[in-house]
């Protein structure tokens, strides 16, 4: 091999370095700002993470009711047989194009690194809300309303899954109402109930950044060590340095 081809492979293999690198930093300022981006970006996000760190879908379609395992799966599937370095390079280049500050000053982040789970968008104040009567348990937990959820609670609806794939303790985590998961615990709902990619309330606390939530849910006895679909633990997806320090100040006993 010649001295000229020696050195072009030595700069391929540095400019692979430096992608690898603004790779991490990117999922790892995603991770950390997600708040920022919609949910349409989050998943081609996803799409791009789960094709650089595993290469092509070969995973079984999620059902009709997984419909945020669906969504992400088909982010995934969609990509075909993209090189892992492709999809690298893809996922910095849409996150520069979307915000071309994100690198700057950007490299402290809360969270560990890779993708999150996120919360459900609260509706804006000004919404307009469902009729009382047309109203389900799960909007009374959106509204913390404590009181009508007493009224017309089931046993049966504890463990019920909505078409979000969340049960009523999910959503109570995920809008840090911290009376109502109290009462759905001392209800019967299991602490460590799965929705349907497997993250607990925990992780919705966690990556919601709902100090009041995660503390509740720990003194409740929630399992730290309980991992989602994609193997992320609640600290994995936990957003801010509050909630990793509580994390792992619990963790440490």
């Amino acid at each position: 091999m010649s001295d000229s081809d020696l050195e072009i492979e030595e700069d391929e293999d540095e400019q692979l370095a430096k992608l690898t690198q603004r790779f991490k930093l990117a999922t790892e300022h995603i991770a950390a700002q997600s708040a920022k981006y919609d949910a349409q970006h989050l998943l081609v996000f996803y799409g791009l993470f789960k094709q650089a760190t595993v290469g092509y879908c070969r995973e079984p379609r999620p059902s009709l009711l997984q419909v945020k395992a669906r969504n992400k799966w088909t982010a995934w599937h969609t990509l075909g047989k993209m090189p892992k370095v492709a999809a690298q390079r893809s996922y910095v280049d849409k996150l520069t194009k979307i915000n071309p500050n994100w690198e700057p000053g950007d490299q402290r982040v809360g969270r560990l690194s890779g993708w999150v789970v996120h919360s459900i968008e609260a509706p804006p104040k000004d919404a307009e809300t469902p009729p009382e009567h047309l109203k389900t348990l799960c909007d009374f937990v959106k509204e913390h309303n404590l009181q009508r959820l007493r009224q017309k609670l089931k046993p049966k609806d504890i463990t019920t899954l909505d078409e979000q794939g969340m049960s009523l303790l999910h959503w109570a985590a995920d809008r840090n109402a911290v009376a109502i998961i109290e009462f759905l615990v001392s209800s019967g709902a299991s602490v460590n109930q799965r929705d349907a990619e497997k993250q607990t309330p925990l992780h919705y606390a966690a990556s919601c950044g709902h100090v009041e939530a995660l503390k509740c849910l720990l003194r409740l006895k929630a399992d730290l060590s309980l991992c989602d679909s994609d193997g992320q633990s609640c600290l994995d997806v936990a957003d801010g340095e509050p909630v990793c320090e509580i994390l792992r100040a619990a963790l440490r006993g």
